[in-house]
């Protein structure tokens, strides 16, 4: 098939992911199409009633955004790809270390109640709380009001790497987070959990050593459009736009 924009997905992209749909029914609609529509919003940042016309009414590729994130396909096929890209780059499927950290962002007015002023970053909206591996590839994602504290939604993240992650021994961490018990994720996850501090002594711009692999993520999220602001009503919608962005990317590493 014809690529009709740089958003759409090569056929051996699609092979990679076609898989996942097969276990759908689609009457009329080709499924490769209405993920090629949601590929192209999440990149341009274009809202849903101006999708182009060569695909299918954005009516039906937003209703089955909506339905694939609530059955978790959005979440299971970011999974896939994850481990795809990450033995492309000669790794093991599953991570043995990962960070976790926070990204703010401006929603728009007509964003949902979910929303708040973060005073440190000057920011009113919401944050984007992602757990990422050792290459930058999204583990898990919470979108939560902006003015809630790292450590106290900390546990809600870790939650979505059960059963998923079975090498994870260490997760790294800034200092927002000193306020969670390193004893307290050991007991109910079996994971370490390690501060990663800062030199203030450096002069200029260092990357902190652990951390800036999700730092650079956050950088990847500019790419996308869609994710300069939070224009989704609803926090659920904000992570599934996440994790669109981050299939899109991980996918071209491995085809």
């Amino acid at each position: 098939m014809d690529r009709t924009y740089p958003s759409d997905l090569t056929d051996a992209q699609w092979k990679r992911v076609m898989p996942i749909f097969d276990r759908f029914r689609f009457d009329k609609h080709d499924p490769r199409r209405m993920l090629d529509a949601i590929f192209y919003v999440v990149k341009t940042g274009s809202q849903w009633r101006m999708l182009p016309s060569d695909y299918p009414p954005w009516q039906t590729v937003y209703y089955h955004f909506r339905k694939w994130r609530r059955l978790n396909l959005l979440q299971r096929l970011c999974d896939r790809i994850r481990r795809a890209a990450r033995v492309a780059e000669g790794r093991s499927p599953s991570p043995s270390a990962a960070v976790i950290d926070t990204q703010s962002v401006n929603t728009e007015r007509q964003a949902g109640p979910a929303r708040g002023r973060d005073p440190s970053k000057h920011v009113t909206g919401r944050k984007r709380h992602v757990i990422v591996d050792t290459l930058g590839f999204l583990l898990a994602v919470v979108v939560h009001p902006a003015n809630e504290h790292d450590g106290q939604q900390a546990p809600t993240v870790l939650q979505q790497l059960l059963g998923k992650v079975p090498r994870l021994q260490m997760i790294f961490a800034d200092s927002g987070y000193e306020g969670l018990p390193s004893g307290l994720v050991w007991r109910c996850f079996e994971w370490l959990f390690s501060i990663v501090e800062s030199d203030d002594d450096r002069s200029g711009f260092a990357p902190i050593p652990k951390r800036w692999v999700v730092e650079r993520t956050f950088g990847w999220f500019g790419g996308y459009r869609r994710l300069i602001r939070d224009y989704e009503r609803l926090p659920e919608m904000s992570e599934a736009m996440v994790r669109v962005a981050m299939i899109r990317l991980m996918i071209r590493r491995v085809t």
